[in-house]
């Protein structure tokens, strides 16, 4: 192995895994082909029940960037593991990655290149780069509607009406100081979090393919057939609903938000003061709770079919019960 690097790394990229080995190897074979060294690589295991602890220790001695390897003794959630991850950065750069994604060799140069560029530095609000990302088919996952074939200048708050599917960004990592997930489950959605960071953020989004994700990873940390994280979900759609973009929707679409978030509250064990209190169309408009008896029924429909699964109740007790370790290898 050649001397360590010993500069500050340029960027941060960011993963948690649980139970991910097999995938977890393409994503750091991946780091150790970019043609862009001057990066560090922050990894988190959620307690996971396979190898992935002894091969990070193995696979550390083997590159010369940077590893910042947190260990929990036990699940903890990707929320409570993303917080510590971004206490550690260090890099002016950040980068989430899946366990499941890997990269394309050049993409790291790409990035840095691409957000070093003069004319975009001066842009009031500039945050980053946003590009594109396919599946192990070579399917576009971010944009399923229409390529675009330039790179254009967009705001994060008309984002979704470029794309439709999960595209990776590379932000400035001042947009991640004193910011945290909430910590009510083991698994939030990262718009909880990034909306909050983005807003009034301008971004280049292009067409440029960085990473490969697989759609067809086992045990994938994702909503199932059962109803999970439903304490997490309903923190989730008061955060995310607020009333200008509330009001914006269609009747139905309304109906339907309001009724899957009294179900989930109840699921949640949210009471009804702390639900009110939290979604702020509902504040403003106590006509809302006309809906909760229907969402009652189907509160009970769930529970008889046995279709709900509690997971924050084993989060909160891991949380108390896990051991963490931070190891930090190629200082």
């Amino acid at each position: 192995m050649s001397k360590k690097n010993k500069q500050k790394p340029k960027i941060s990229i960011l993963t948690t895994s649980w139970n991910r080995e097999k995938y977890l190897k393409k994503l750091a074979m991946s780091l150790k082909k970019q043609s862009f060294k001057n990066f560090e690589w922050i990894i988190s295991n959620d307690g996971s029940e396979d190898n992935t602890h002894q091969f990070i220790k193995n696979f550390s001695k083997k590159v010369n960037f940077k590893i910042i390897y947190i260990n929990s003794s036990i699940r903890i959630g990707k929320a409570k593991l993303m917080n510590l991850m971004m206490k550690k950065i260090s890099g002016k750069y950040t980068i989430e990655c899946d366990s499941d994604d890997y990269f394309l060799p050049n993409s790291l140069n790409f990035f840095f290149k691409t957000i070093n560029n003069k004319k975009y530095k001066k842009i009031k609000n500039f945050a980053g780069v946003i590009s594109q990302n396919i599946s192990t088919d070579g399917v576009s996952q971010t944009f399923k509607r229409k390529i675009p074939q330039y790179y254009e200048l967009v705001e994060w708050k008309n984002l979704e009406k470029k794309i439709d599917g999960d595209a990776t960004i590379m932000a400035l990592s001042s947009n991640y100081q004193n910011r945290k997930y909430i910590e009510v489950d083991f698994l939030i959605n990262e718009s909880s979090l990034i909306n909050k960071i983005f807003k009034n953020k301008k971004f280049l989004l292009t067409p440029k393919i960085v990473k490969v994700m697989d759609r067809k990873a086992e045990n994938s940390v994702s909503f199932g057939n059962k109803l999970q994280y439903t304490r997490a979900s309903t923190y989730c759609i008061a955060i995310n609903e607020t009333h200008k973009k509330f009001n914006k929707k269609n009747i139905f679409k309304k109906i339907e938000i309001i009724i899957n978030y009294w179900r989930y509250s109840l699921h949640g064990d949210v009471s009804l003061k702390k639900s009110i209190q939290m979604f702020s169309s509902i504040r403003k408009n106590y006509f809302y709770l006309i809906l909760y008896p229907f969402s009652f029924m189907l509160f009970l429909r769930d529970y008889m079919l046995k279709k709900v699964e509690k997971t924050h109740i084993q989060f909160y007790k891991n949380i108390r019960k896990a051991k963490i370790n931070t190891f930090i290898f190629n200082k």
